[in-house]
Order: structure tokens, then C-alpha cells, then sequence
């Protein structure tokens, strides 16, 4: 995951992709499961209402991917500010995390308890539904663009 963030990084900053012409590159961070179980074992993402602040934690295999992003990004916009390349992080990890409802799971196909409860129920915590948790990150990443935009102006 490291190498593979870190090659991409790299190569947006060498190929210089925004110098000279106002592009910025603004990376997401990942959404983390919320099926409750390993992902070979099964598991349920039966929430309907979102967890409390302090409620669920980041931890295990979730919390070393989003600081692996973290610290990747970081680590390139150092490099990506000397060729004048703006590289922004919009983390949307924990808002993820506290979001379960706003999965389809079980309720991606239409009545999927028709046929009485299966053994297992094929969860989804990779898609959201909206309107949600999704419409959230896009109001944070067109502030972000809005703020860029804003500085870049009153540069000129």
C-alpha cells in the first residue's frame, strides 16, 4: 500500500502536472469496513443510525492504512511545493468510520429477505447511497477547491 501511494504520488509530482497551469491534485482517504467481522468471515453492517462521536474507534489494519496515507501525503507535498504543485489531503476516514448507515448493504439488491434470512448476506461497505455521507465529502472538497481558488487569486 506504502509503495503503491507513494509511486503515485511521485509520479504526478515528476511528471509536474499542474505547473504552470492552476491544477491542483487533492487526494482522498479511504473508507474503512464497517461490516463487523473479517472480511473472510463474514459479518453484518446493520446500523440505521450513524455512531456517536467517540463511539467507534479507528484501530487495527483501518487506522495503519489512513496513517500510511497521512504520512505519504505529507511527505509529497514537501516535494510537490518546490515545483509549485498544491497537494491537498481530504480525509474522510473517520466520517467513514462513523457513517455505517449510509451503506446499501444487504439492501443493494431489492427485498433481499424475501426468501427468509440467507446464512449470509452480501455486505457492501465499499458504495455508499446517497444522500449521505457522500454529499458531505463533496461539500468539504469544493471548500477546499473554493479556498484554493481564493488564495490563488489574491496571489495575483
Amino acid at each position: 500500500m506504502r509503495k503503491a501511494l507513494r509511486t503515485s504520488l511521485n509520479t504526478i509530482i515528476e511528471r509536474k502536472v499542474a505547473k504552470g497551469n492552476g491544477i491542483d491534485v487533492i487526494v482522498r482517504t479511504f473508507s474503512p469496513t464497517h461490516f463487523e467481522g473479517d472480511w473472510d468471515k463474514g459479518g453484518t453492517c446493520s446500523k440505521i443510525e450513524p455512531y456517536r462521536n467517540e463511539e467507534k474507534k479507528l484501530e487495527g489494519t483501518d487506522a495503519k492504512i489512513r496513517s500510511i496515507e497521512i504520512e505519504e501525503v505529507e511527505n509529497a507535498k514537501v516535494k510537490a511545493a518546490k515545483i509549485g504543485l498544491n497537494l491537498e489531503v481530504l480525509d474522510v476516514t473517520k466520517l467513514a468510520l462513523l457513517r455505517t448507515d449510509g451503506h446499501p448493504g444487504a439492501y443493494m439488491n431489492p427485498f433481499p429477505f424475501v426468501n427468509g434470512v440467507p446464512k449470509y448476506v452480501q455486505n457492501d461497505c465499499v458504495h455508499w447511497c446517497l444522500p449521505g455521507p457522500i454529499d458531505i465529502w463533496n461539500e468539504i472538497f469544493l471548500e477546499m477547491m473554493k479556498k484554493r481558488k481564493d488564495h490563488v487569486q489574491r496571489e495575483k
